[in-house]
């Protein structure tokens, strides 16, 4: 099952999906930042989204 969040709210092991890969990216660390949150991927990605953009996180109730 997935539901919508905004970046803000992510938190370490939650599971994204982004559209540019259907799979979902396992958080490792989320950032807080002025207007912005830095998200870690366990692959060691770093992404940069706006606090309140909405993204697709899988599994959460």
């Amino acid at each position: 099952m997935t539901s919508i969040a905004t970046a803000d709210s992510l938190t370490r092991n939650d599971r994204v999906i982004r559209e540019d890969d259907p799979l979902p990216y396992l958080v490792d660390r989320v950032e807080d930042q002025a207007q912005m949150v830095i998200v870690t991927y366990s692959s060691g990605e770093k992404v940069t989204y706006p606090k309140r953009q909405p993204v697709i996180v899988v599994g959460r109730d």
